[in-house]
C-alpha cells in the first residue's frame, strides 16, 4: 500500500440542519447531533493521527440529505474541541466557510458516483457484520479509502437502499457498535498500522 494512501470519511447527518440553524450551546439537541460530525472531526483532524499525515486524511459531511461539506487538514488553523468545530460548520452552512472546508449541494448518490470507482478509489460501509477491515485485503491496495459512517442511529432506511443499490461493500471494526469517532480512530490506526 503506497504512503500517499487518501483516507476518506463520508458522515451522514440526515436530521441536521442545511441552513446552519443551531445553538452553540446545544450541539446534541439544537443541532440534532451536529456533535456527532464535530467529535469525528476532532478524531481525524487532531487526536486520531500519530504518525499518518493529515494531509492525506479528508472528511465529507452529508448535512440534511441536501449539503456537503468537505473538510480537509485545517493546516493554518489549531482546532482544539467540538465547539470550535462547531462554529466552522455552523459558519460553512451560512455561507462562510474557512478555506479547508467547501460546501456544495449535492446527495449521498453525488457523493457515493464520486468516491466508488474501483480500483483506484474504494468507498466501503462501516457495520458491525461487514468483513474484517484488517482481513480485506483491497483495503489496504487501493490509493484511496472512503469510510460511510451514520450518524448516532446508523444508517436509515433510504441510506440502506442507496447502499444496496450500489452494492458498496460492507467492513467491519468488530461486533459491537462504536462511536464514530472511535471508527475513524481505529481506521487512521490501522493504515498506521500496516503501512509503518
Amino acid at each position: 500500500m503506497p504512503e500517499s494512501t487518501m483516507i476518506r470519511f463520508l458522515q451522514l447527518l440526515p436530521q441536521v440542519s442545511p441552513k446552519g440553524e443551531f445553538l452553540l450551546k446545544d450541539l446534541p439537541g439544537s443541532g440534532k447531533r451536529i456533535d456527532v460530525l464535530c467529535r469525528g472531526l476532532a478524531a481525524c483532524f487532531e487526536w486520531a493521527p500519530m504518525t499518518w499525515p493529515k494531509s492525506s486524511l479528508e472528511m465529507i459531511a452529508i448535512i440534511g440529505g441536501t449539503k456537503i461539506l468537505r473538510f480537509k487538514e485545517p493546516a493554518n488553523q489549531k482546532f482544539e474541541g467540538e465547539l470550535e468545530w462547531a462554529i466552522a460548520i455552523k459558519d460553512s452552512l451560512r455561507g462562510e466557510p474557512s478555506g479547508f472546508i467547501t460546501v456544495a449541494t449535492g446527495t449521498l448518490e453525488d457523493v457515493i458516483q464520486e468516491l466508488n470507482k474501483p480500483p483506484v478509489s474504494a468507498l466501503w460501509v462501516l457495520d458491525e457484520k461487514g468483513s474484517k477491515l484488517s482481513e480485506v485485503p483491497d483495503v489496504h491496495s487501493a490509493p484511496q479509502n472512503s469510510f460511510m459512517l451514520g450518524d448516532h442511529r446508523g444508517f436509515d432506511s433510504q441510506t440502506m437502499d442507496v447502499i444496496s443499490k450500489y452494492k458498496i461493500p460492507k467492513i467491519s471494526l468488530g461486533r459491537k457498535s462504536y462511536l464514530s469517532s472511535h471508527c475513524l480512530a481505529a481506521i487512521i490506526s490501522e493504515f498506521e498500522r500496516t503501512v509503518r
